[in-house]
């Protein structure tokens, strides 16, 4: 590849690497705090991904010290204290580093020491994420200032990706990949050339794919986002530690839905059918950013303890509205509490030429499952609440 050697270092890199790091931090201790626990299957898979990520973390670090910042340092005297705050923070993270990774090793073996890799994990990041954020707020800019695109690409191509092998570069690439937008993809990939980089994108997409759906789950869609397609169906679901029928009559209560949806800002129950039997009517307002609308739902199911399910009405007048989307709720008794799945289905597709529109102004709708995995830790909490008050929600 040719390089531009006048222009300032593009770091964005680093900030992608960060957000990966993040991330899987983020849905392991998820994992971890599970109920049930992982399984024996996804317990191994998760151990040996933690021990994977602290490999890369020491990488990472031992690049930055050996090749990069020595380099800032030499060109750049007056970033010496920053540099001396960074090798200061790099030291303290590696003892956590070692502490996760041995706790994931036990944890391979040992599903009691599930809460010893939980605790070592929070005390990672309370070292880790303050540190990535100020390498991007202070550290990066000035390596931008000081260093040329030229003189950038050398330390990257020498330190973090000649030394790997193809596997550990295939690899790693999905794993940067993970979720990311058309930008940050652009920039992970363009990294290497053409020939390599299709061999690395083909040759480990379903490897990477496999991995991930051991640990995290089947249902988590870990390509680019620019790479989904709009789901027309999915689901999440739950275990929570209350009986079906507190939960049910929680979500039968749709003036309540406002406590656990990211947009719909308010709910009231229309003239008719009594609220929360089947045909009766609802409206819905909703916020997302800068846009705003309201729908009317209809009941479709409601077995107290067991389902409950509504749609959205198609309005054959407002080609606005002419979709429709079936969402439930299903109440399965599990142990001492219940598995509850949270599904949606869209019946209606709206009209082509708004389908673009609708993606571009709304991607979180491209694939509802991690809004309606939120949607559920808010019941349970509603629940907890509830049962703490002694409350109970009305329903018909």
């Amino acid at each position: 590849m040719t390089t531009d050697t006048r222009h300032s270092a593009d770091t964005r890199i680093m900030r992608i690497v960060h957000n990966a790091l993040r991330r899987d931090i983020a849905r392991a201790a998820e994992a971890l705090h599970m109920a049930p626990p992982p399984a024996q299957t996804q317990r191994v898979a998760l151990a040996d991904h933690l021990v994977w990520m602290m490999h890369f973390l020491h990488l990472h670090h031992s690049g930055e010290d050996r090749g990069l910042w020595p380099l800032v340092r030499e060109l750049n005297p007056d970033a010496g204290p920053l540099l001396d705050v960074m090798d200061a923070d790099h030291a303290r993270i590696v003892p956590e580093m070692e502490r996760v990774a041995a706790a994931a090793t036990e944890y391979r073996a040992h599903p009691a020491a599930r809460e010893e890799l939980s605790r070592s994990l929070a005390a990672l990041g309370q070292v880790l994420l303050p540190h990535l954020q100020r390498e991007e707020d202070e550290m990066m800019p000035v390596v931008a200032r000081t260093l040329t695109r030229g003189q950038w690409d050398d330390v990257e191509q020498e330190v973090f990706i000649a030394s790997k092998t193809k596997r550990e570069l295939g690899i790693e690439a999905h794993w940067l990949v993970d979720g990311v937008d058309r930008e940050d993809y652009d920039v992970t990939v363009r990294k290497v050339g053409p020939a390599t980089r299709f061999m690395l994108l083909h040759a480990f997409k379903r490897p990477y794919r496999r991995a991930c759906a051991a640990r995290w789950g089947a249902d988590l869609d870990v390509s680019p986002r620019h790479h989904r397609p709009a789901l027309t169906e999915g689901s999440a679901e739950l275990w929570i530690d209350v009986p079906a029928r507190p939960l049910y009559d929680v979500v039968a209560d749709v003036t309540r839905i406002t406590e656990r949806s990211p947009e719909c800002r308010s709910c009231a129950w229309l003239p008719g059918r009594s609220p929360g039997a089947v045909g009766a009517r609802f409206r819905g307002h909703n916020r997302a950013h800068h846009m705003r609308w309201s729908r009317v739902c209809e009941v479709t199911a409601a077995d107290p303890g067991r389902k409950f399910a509504f749609h959205t009405v198609s309005d054959r007048r407002n080609p606005l509205y002419h979709d429709s989307t079936t969402w439930s709720y299903t109440f399965r008794a599990d142990g001492d509490g219940t598995r509850v799945t949270h599904s949606y289905r869209i019946d209606v597709l709206p009209y082509r030429p708004l389908l673009s529109l609708y993606s571009h102004l709304q991607p979180q709708h491209r694939d509802m499952r991690p809004q309606m995995r939120q949607n559920l830790e808010a019941l349970r909490r509603q629940a907890h609440a509830d049962t703490a008050t002694g409350s109970l929600p009305r329903t018909a």
